[in-house]
């Protein structure tokens, strides 16, 4: 079994099953654009994963709150579904076969339309994303707060997440995901 991984944003924790490369990128492909089922279930088992090292890691007891970032609505229009949100309730029921109390909420929404990223940089990353998100609901989440993605290449949608929900005076305990950039790409 590949041990889960930890790196930081910033203070900001966070946890990771692998390492993104071709074979992670083509999971993640077939998850997302086509709704394959057994992808996306290799990827809420590396998200539950990475929550349950993180967990005993930060030594957090008790029922924990997932919020995911958000598709844009013109992913969610052109897929005909919300893949992030069908991922994190896949998520929960991993958690809670393994008696892992969890609440879905999903407080972030954007805000602003997103330029494809994929041809980005980091720092065009960043300025795409600044001001993304907000928070919409008052949905109160309950003990540990846990931030979903699917992958996190630069870190600009997390750092992102971060600061809507530190305005709206929420505050993560780590964010998550199934796989990861080399630690050298992620915003310091």
């Amino acid at each position: 079994m590949v041990q889960t991984k930890k790196t930081s944003i910033g203070p900001n924790p966070i946890f990771f099953k692998t390492d993104y490369n071709l074979r992670t990128a083509a999971v993640l492909l077939a998850a997302k654009e086509n709704a394959n089922s057994k992808a996306i279930k290799l990827l809420a088992n590396s998200i539950s994963q990475s929550i349950t090292f993180a967990l005993q890691q930060l030594q957090v007891p008790g029922e924990i709150t997932l919020i995911t970032i958000p598709s844009s609505a013109a992913a969610i229009r052109r897929r005909g579904r919300d893949h992030i949100q069908e991922l994190a309730k896949e998520v929960q029921i991993i958690l809670t076969a393994n008696s892992i109390k969890s609440n879905l909420i999903a407080p972030l929404k954007p805000k602003k339309n997103l330029k494809d990223q994929s041809g980005l940089n980091s720092s065009q990353r960043r300025e795409n994303t600044q001001g993304m998100f907000e928070v919409t609901s008052c949905e109160i989440p309950y003990g540990s707060v846990f931030l979903i993605d699917d992958l996190v290449t630069t870190g600009a949608s997390i750092t992102e997440g971060i600061r809507a929900l530190f305005e709206a005076k929420i505050t993560i305990t780590a964010a998550v995901t199934a796989c990861a950039v080399g630690r050298n790409s992620l915003i310091p």
